[in-house]
C-alpha cells in the first residue's frame, strides 16, 4: 500500500512548488543560554510532507456521509465498480492524467 497515493496534487492545490520526501526526525541537543548549566533544549523540524499532510487533514473537504455509506457497502460486499471505470482510471494514471 502506498501512503502517498491520496496526496498526489496536494502541493499543487496549496500553492507549494517543490515538496521533499518525508524522513525520520532527529532531536538536537542544543546548549543553554548559560553556559555550564547543563540545561538542553530540544529542537523537531517537520518535513514539507509532513506539513502538507497536517494542512490536507485539516481541511474540511471529506463528506463523511458518503465515506461511511461506502465503508458500510465494502462491509457488506455490495460495493462495486464497473470495470470499464477501472479500466479507464487505469489507462488514465499511465497517460499522467
Amino acid at each position: 500500500m502506498n501512503v502517498n497515493d491520496g496526496l498526489h496534487g496536494l502541493p499543487e492545490s496549496l500553492g507549494v512548488s517543490q515538496t521533499s520526501p518525508a524522513s525520520a526526525v532527529q532531536p538536537q541537543r542544543q546548549a543553554a543560554h548559560a553556559p555550564g548549566s547543563g540545561a538542553t533544549h530540544d529542537r523537531t523540524e517537520v518535513s514539507t510532507a509532513a506539513s502538507l499532510a497536517h494542512q490536507a487533514m485539516s481541511v474540511p473537504d471529506v463528506r463523511m456521509d458518503k465515506v461511511a455509506a461506502i465503508q458500510q457497502a465494502l462491509s457488506n460486499g455490495t460495493y462495486h465498480v464497473s470495470p470499464a471505470d477501472v479500466a479507464d482510471k487505469i489507462v488514465g494514471r499511465m497517460l499522467g492524467k
